[in-house]
Order: C-alpha cells, then sequence, then structure tokens
C-alpha cells in the first residue's frame, strides 16, 4: 500500500508540474492573442495586394497610366511663351452712362518670357497703369464693356499701357469684366 500512495503522490507531484507549466498571466496570453491576429490580418494584407499586382500585370501587360484628358500633338497654348504680372488691383469705376453704372475689371499683363526689364517696368508704373485703365474704362458705356468686345478693349488697354512704356507689353487679359 505504501508503493501506491508514493506512486500517487510522484503522480500528483508530476500532474502539478504539468499544471503549473500550463498556467499563463492575462498579460501573455492577452499578447499572444493580439500577436496572432495582427499575424492573420498582414497576411490577409499581403496576399489582398499581390492578388491586386498579379491581376493588374496581366491584365494590362505594358501598358503605362495616360491622363483621361490628353492634349492634340497640334495644340501649341501660346501663353507659355509669356510671363503674366497679376499686380493690377481690381479696377471699379462708373462709366459714360447717364445714370452712370458701375464697372468691374480685372486684368493680367503678358510679356515674352526672360524681358525683366519688362516686369521691373511694370512694378514701377503700377500705379499708374491702374489709373490709365480706371480712366479709360470710365469713358466708355456700360454696353461697351461686354464680354463680346474683350478682344477689342484688351488691344485698346495694351496700346494705352504701351504708350507710358519703354519695354512694351505684348498681352492684356481680362480676369473679369462687368457692368451692372
Amino acid at each position: 500500500m505504501a508503493d501506491e500512495e508514493q506512486y500517487l503522490d510522484e503522480e500528483r507531484d508530476v500532474q502539478d508540474e504539468l499544471d503549473a507549466g500550463k498556467k499563463r498571466g492575462f498579460v501573455p496570453e492577452f499578447l499572444l492573442q493580439v500577436l496572432k491576429w495582427l499575424l492573420i490580418g498582414l497576411a490577409v494584407v499581403i496576399g489582398m495586394v499581390t492578388i491586386a499586382f498579379v491581376t493588374f500585370n496581366i491584365l494590362m501587360p505594358g501598358r503605362v497610366p495616360v491622363s483621361p484628358q490628353e492634349q492634340s500633338a497640334d495644340y501649341r497654348d501660346v501663353h507659355t511663351l509669356y510671363n503674366f504680372f497679376n499686380n493690377i488691383s481690381p479696377i471699379r469705376g462708373l462709366t459714360a452712362d447717364d445714370p452712370p453704372k458701375t464697372f468691374i475689371a480685372e486684368l493680367t499683363i503678358g510679356y515674352r518670357k526672360g524681358r525683366t526689364a519688362v516686369q521691373t517696368e511694370l512694378i514701377d508704373r503700377t500705379d499708374q497703369i491702374e489709373n490709365i485703365i480706371l480712366l479709360f474704362l470710365g469713358q466708355k458705356k456700360a454696353n461697351e464693356l461686354r464680354t463680346q468686345d474683350a478682344e477689342e478693349l484688351q488691344e485698346q488697354i495694351k496700346n494705352k499701357i504701351n504708350h507710358i512704356m519703354v519695354e512694351k507689353v505684348d498681352l492684356v487679359l481680362f480676369k473679369e469684366l462687368q457692368a451692372f
């Protein structure tokens, strides 16, 4: 009987050692669960990226992505040849109508790239240029200050500006032109 008790005691000791090895605290068990789910999530993401990459390369071998709006090879934008002077304040004034109407004009002045002397002169003469534009547009009637007549007005304003400039400007463009 003593042998049986000794055998049972040894069996209990072995079982206690096994149970002690299985026991883990809250933090290690929690960390193992988090790491397990992170690895599963990472494997899913890697799998999805791999599938997308392989599918894209099978469906579009050697293709280069193209912008949806391509320009015609025949199209040449002449405005890329110019720098623009945008420091002219919006011009507000009254028309020559009876009773006078209000007008607002905002414009930019273009000159060929590389002509820094023009830019310097435009900076020096900004106030004078704004005054010329105000006086010129103030002599017009509201029905003459329409976007349909903008090209003619732009040419006339360019000539007025060039009259006072040593270095000539090439373009005058309206950003806004309203009479109300």
